[in-house]
């Protein structure tokens, strides 16, 4: 097996804790942003200095989609369409159902944001089907879960087209239609590229790459940069504007993302040696209740602390307390999360685990 290869054909331990690493940009991004515009509003100099920062964690959404094209595509491979879509169902559905009827409850009773405080948002958010109207979705951060619906659903349709005999007209349409997509709401390029990836090490398309620690170190290094420096929605306007690069800006901040993931992604990487840990592989397998819970323990943390005076003239010292506060409490809810509208949905149905390998190497 060559350097690059991945590390285990079962489990990606780089891969898994990437997971984490991606949960954890987007609460950092939101507690750097969120006390910007509601705490600390009037003092420019933090408005101003949390933008790369910010920026930065805002980018781990992008993070998770590369992920999902890496590890969804060989489901979409194992699994008959039905069986890989109830897998998916079961696996993402029963937490964001709680949590979009749970803000919606929320919503309800507070209307602190009127524009969802309606029937049709609920019912177009619990489908998936805000992508293509004019609400939208209404449990915080479930916006992405849109995008990643979309991106399992039309991944599975043209591989199971591609794969099998049939009228050369449902062939083109499986591949016209994730081109379309992909035209509308570039986000997925990011699946895309993890796909690729995952393909590329599949074929051994990587053998004979050297140097590849060295590469993954700046690779790294210009993903923080061009991520930290630029803000993106990932329309589709923006890849014609004029920018001061040859490669327009977000595409290449799409190729650098994904030139970091496929060096991490690789056996022996040095980023598996770092989250090659418990910790990590405890922050990766709840990654995804971290993600939907921790806006509102973000929420309910900023509202005690601001009721109670904690955020003084010392930002530095009030947001390490106020970030220690946070990041412990959404920790522990998403464990409990993980456990109980997770795993336990998913182990009753399959009689098995979401991650069955659980041993971490070198440990």
């Amino acid at each position: 097996m060559n350097s690059t290869s991945p590390q285990s054909s079962q489990f990606n331990y780089s891969v898994h804790g990437l997971r984490g690493v991606a949960s954890i940009m987007v609460l950092i991004a939101h507690i750097l942003g969120g006390t910007a515009e509601h705490i600390y509003n009037d003092r420019p100099g933090y408005v101003e200095g949390i933008v790369p920062f910010h920026n930065f964690g805002t980018s781990g959404v992008m993070l998770f989609f590369v992920i999902s094209g890496f590890v969804i595509l060989p489901s979409v491979m194992r699994y008959s369409p039905s069986e890989f879509a109830l897998r998916r169902l079961l696996r993402l559905y029963p937490l964001f159902l709680v949590s979009t009827l749970f803000f919606a409850v929320l919503n309800g009773v507070t209307n602190r944001y009127p524009e969802l405080n309606n029937l049709e948002s609920v019912l177009f958010s619990l489908t998936f089907l805000d992508l293509f109207t004019t609400t939208k979705q209404v449990a915080p951060n479930a916006w992405s879960l849109t995008y990643e619906v979309m991106f399992y659903t039309l991944a599975c349709m043209t591989y199971f087209f591609l794969t099998r005999k049939m009228n050369i007209v449902w062939k083109i349409a499986s591949l016209a239609i994730p081109v379309l997509f992909t035209y509308y709401y570039p986000k997925a390029l990011f699946f895309l590229s993890g796909a690729a990836i995952y393909w590329m090490y599949r074929s051994e398309i990587t053998i004979g790459l050297k140097y590849t620690k060295t590469l993954e170190a700046i690779s790294f290094l210009v993903w923080v940069y061009l991520a930290s420096t630029w803000d993106f929605k990932f329309r589709t306007y923006e890849f014609y504007e004029a920018y001061p690069t040859i490669i327009p800006a977000p595409a290449l901040l799409v190729l650098a993302t994904a030139t970091y993931f496929f060096f991490a992604a690789s056996r022996d990487s040095l980023t598996g040696k770092l989250l090659n840990n418990r910790i990590m592989f405890f922050f990766g397998t709840i990654s995804y209740s971290f993600y939907l819970v921790h806006p509102y323990i973000y929420f309910a943390t900023r509202q005690i602390f601001s009721s109670l005076g904690l955020f003084g003239e010392n930002i530095f010292v009030s947001l390490l307390i106020f970030g220690a506060v946070v990041f412990i409490l959404t920790s522990i809810f998403s464990h409990f999360s993980y456990l109980i509208l997770e795993r336990l949905p998913y182990q009753i149905f399959f009689g098995q685990k979401i991650y069955r390998n659980r041993r971490v190497q070198n440990a």
